[in-house]
């Protein structure tokens, strides 16, 4: 086996790093030169807050992208009924209708709303809230028929 030597006895010193520092600081900003811009203020291809960019372009960073867009009137409604449709049946066929003539509205006007998901969501659980009812309702029928037919027999 090898020679085991002590980690905490005395060792020679590692040698210190020389103090020259490993590259030039001449292209580093300088505080008191006016020719180098500062790298905080903004340069100026940004344009000042509030003014907008023409169309099809992006805006720069931290500049507004411009007016926020609307909401549709009926996009909230559609998705609590939709909502409702889950546990108060009459309200899914509502908010399958309503969702269906806001969305005819949303491509004829061609207006971007902020809330038509809210509208795809609350017409998606109406169509099929009002389906599973309509099945539910088939159901409850085709057993009143063979319960009947049962009770006669």
């Amino acid at each position: 086996m090898g020679l085991m030597t002590n980690p905490y006895e005395e060792q020679q010193p590692q040698a210190q790093p020389s103090p020259q520092t490993p590259y030039q600081p001449s292209g580093q900003y300088q505080p008191g030169d006016p020719s180098q811009q500062t790298p905080y203020q903004p340069s100026e291809q940004y344009q000042p807050a509030g003014q907008y960019q023409p169309a099809g372009q992006p805006a720069p960073y931290g500049q507004p992208y411009g007016a926020p867009t609307q909401e549709h009137p009926q996009g909230t409604m559609i998705l609590i009924f939709g909502i409702l449709g889950i546990f108060i049946t009459i309200f899914a066929p509502i908010a399958w209708y309503l969702g269906n003539k806001a969305r005819a509205d949303i491509q004829t006007s061609g207006i971007n709303y902020s809330n038509e998901q809210n509208i795809s969501i609350g017409r998606m659980l109406g169509k099929i809230f009002t389906i599973i009812a309509i099945v539910w309702i088939a159901f409850v029928i085709i057993w009143i028929i063979i319960a009947a037919v049962a009770a006669s027999g």
